[in-house]
């Protein structure tokens, strides 16, 4: 059995996984990374306070369930932890294991109580009756035993009338069935305290993998791997539904505290969620890159913790069911991304609004990708409208506006909503907790659709994703020098970052260099090239004499931008910061090379300091790394007093004063 799971779990994590969306209204809102092996199964404490997670890694861990940080990790299995479980009174943590044991742990205390040993295969499902009082185990052995779990005693065993595993088991709410799910399709109820079978549930086509009763016990659930999750009446043992839509296994279900929502995990790497009521699929929650192994509610109903082969454990938020026909969605649905440090404005659409007086929605964005920058509120509520300030806070705007003097029905916008791209990849913005309230106070809460932020088209040359290929790119690609192995700036890609690069981004350029250097230079300062080091890019280009016209233009525009950093005559800049206090900078450049001097005066025409920077060769000399430092001290290291000051410099025939204002 353990090798046929372990074949079968290897093929599911080497399938390419379903590209993640939307969360489809789910939002993720903590990953929990840990374990080094298959999450198998999670559990949340009955406060809701702490999460346990059982794995292929042999160990259960405890985490905060609030914040997710890992509390403790539980040792002393030798295989698998396959199944975890806490007691109604939260005292006790029960797991089951491919070690063909059971363990009892002190949920306070962290500590190991009991190990219960009498099977003898993988222990598969562990489950606790609503008093707390018995243990129930299923095993790959064809047994199912129950434990005291005050003493950890075996009580009795339960077996059928042919040999098969018990995959899953399942107390209903008043105690008195235990269901439990076979490899043979079919699931078998008994009584739990004379270990009579009381009936059997058929009609799936392949192996039952779990079951759970709904809160008032009139339901049972059933995932199985025919893909489909039936829906039984536990009075007259008929089968109710047949809910689809998955793709592969269905590996687990759950109800919802209120018993108005089935969950149900999936090897297709999804969660899905089913009105239980209308039997309606209602939203797919999309994030895990390893099939689903199991999902559980939180007590409260709002979060559901799953466990997947990707060996993680997802915490996922839940908004409120819909309760009006209104759709609240973004336009465009999608688009494709602009580029970087351009702009996107999203609008907040309302479609088949009844009496809406107004709003408040969270918008959810990718910070990686998008930076906020505004919103305001558009015309569907009636004149006079009041929009509340937007609350910005980490990756989520929380938009809202009422309006006293009326209610708006149909289509319309409520607002727009404006970002930055900060990078060019793909996201998604989504609506979160969206209320619509009428001019009495009600609310209801809409139907919601996000939006998809696509990657253009891009050139290989647009090294910074802004749309044009300029100056910055051939920097960056110059930043890149030399290195090897996968990188952006390896145009060609032929391994490693060097001359030919530089001329293919040279000869894409939208601008001449000449003409695009002396207004972009100041936005990447630390990768200015300088004019010693293009003429060294221009030698070795020329000697790799290509004859490729792409290159030819490359070696053109270098030419050119050799020409851009050669000042046509010797000068000094103004310096920066000025005013200043203390220290600035003092920028110049030279036509010819020279021997540089900087002399500092007060203004009645005092030497207070003097700088001796020696020969300095044809170049600009702007950068804070290459322009002259002023540390605003005399020859004696004394700080200077506020006021006016003279700075000169002096290169061979050359000179030229300007002035500078210290401010303390």
């Amino acid at each position: 059995m353990k090798k046929i799971l372990y074949a079968i779990m290897i093929t599911l994590i080497t399938t390419p996984s379903i590209t993640a969306q939307d969360n489809n209204n789910g939002i993720l809102i903590r990953k929990l990374s840990g374990h080094t092996g298959i999450v198998f199964s999670v559990a949340f404490s009955p406060d809701g306070s702490t999460l346990a997670s059982g794995s292929d890694d042999n160990t259960i861990h405890l985490w905060n369930a609030h914040d997710g940080t890992l509390m403790r990790k539980l040792l002393g299995h030798t295989d698998s932890v396959f199944s975890v479980a806490f007691s109604p009174d939260e005292n006790i943590i029960a797991s089951g294991s491919w070690d063909n044991t059971l363990r009892l742990w002190n949920a306070n205390t962290e500590q190991h109580m009991h190990t219960l040993e009498r099977h003898t295969s993988d222990v598969l499902s562990v489950a606790f009756s609503p008093d707390g009082t018995t243990l129930a185990s299923g095993s790959a052995d064809a047994t199912i035993c129950l434990w005291d779990t005050h003493t950890g005693q075996h009580i009795r065993t339960i077996s059928g009338y042919w040999q098969d595993d018990y995959n899953c088991v399942a107390f209903s709410p008043d105690g008195t069935t235990l269901a439990s799910g076979d490899g043979k399709s079919s699931i078998k109820l008994w009584d739990p305290h004379s270990k009579h079978r009381v009936g059997t549930l058929s009609g799936h086509t392949d192996i039952v993998s779990s079951v759970a009763f709904s809160p008032d016990g009139t339901t049972l659930a059933s995932g199985s791997y025919d893909n489909t999750i039936r829906l039984w009446n536990i009075d007259t043992r008929q089968h109710i539904y047949t809910l689809v839509g998955h793709t592969n296994d269905v590996l687990s279900v759950a109800f919802s505290p209120d018993g108005t929502t089935l969950a149900s995990g999936s090897y297709d790497n999804t969660i899905r969620l089913y009105d239980v009521d209308t039997k309606q699929h209602i939203r797919t929650l999309r994030g895990h890159t390893g099939g689903i192994r199991s999902v559980a509610f939180s007590p409260n109903g709002n979060t559901i913790a799953s466990g997947s082969l990707d060996k993680t454990v997802m915490l996922w938020k839940l908004p409120p069911l819909p309760t009006t026909n209104a759709v609240v969605n973004l336009s465009p649905d999608s688009m494709p991304s602009p580029y970087v440090g351009k702009q996107l404005t999203l609008s907040l659409n309302i479609v088949d609004g009844q009496k809406v007086a107004g709003y408040q929605v969270n918008v959810f964005y990718d910070t990686s990708t998008l930076k906020y920058v505004s919103s305001k509120n558009d015309d569907y509520l009636p004149i006079g409208a009041y929009f509340i300030p937007p609350l910005a806070e980490g990756n989520s705007v929380q938009l809202a506006a009422s309006s006293l003097a009326g209610e708006t029905m149909g289509d319309g916008t409520l607002a727009t909503i404006t970002f930055e791209v900060i990078a060019v990849k793909y996201s998604v913005v989504r609506l979160s907790d969206v209320i619509l309230t009428d001019s009495a106070g009600g609310s209801s809460v809409p139907l919601t659709e996000n939006a998809e932020i696509t990657i253009p088209p891009q050139l290989s040359e647009d090294m910074n994703d802004d749309g044009v290929v300029n100056i910055i790119d051939l920097t960056l690609v110059a930043s890149n020098f030399g290195k090897t192995g996968e990188n952006a700036a390896d145009v060609n890609g032929d391994g490693v970052v060097n001359i030919i690069d530089l001329t293919l981004v040279a000869a894409a350029f939208g601008n001449t260099a000449a003409d695009a250097a002396p207004a972009l230079w100041s936005f990447n300062p630390d990768n200015k090239p300088t004019r010693a080091t293009v003429e060294a890019w221009l030698k070795e280009a020329r000697q790799l004499n290509l004859a490729d016209l792409d290159f030819q233009r490359g070696i053109l525009f270098l030419e050119n931008l050799l020409n851009a950093l050669t000042p046509k005559a010797t000068a000094l800049l103004p310096n920066y910061p000025n005013p200043f206090n203390p220290e600035t900078w003092i920028p110049y450049q030279l036509a010819s090379p020279a021997n540089v001097r900087i002399s500092i005066w007060t203004e009645d025409g005092k030497l207070i300091r003097q700088l001796d920077l020696g020969d300095k060769s044809i170049g600009i000399y702007q950068d804070r790394d290459r322009a002259a430092f002023w540390d605003g001290r005399n020859e004696n290291g004394e700080k200077i007093a506020s006021g006016v000051y003279f700075y000169t410099l002096t290169a061979d025939d050359f000179s030229a004063t300007r002035k500078m204002l210290i401010r303390k």
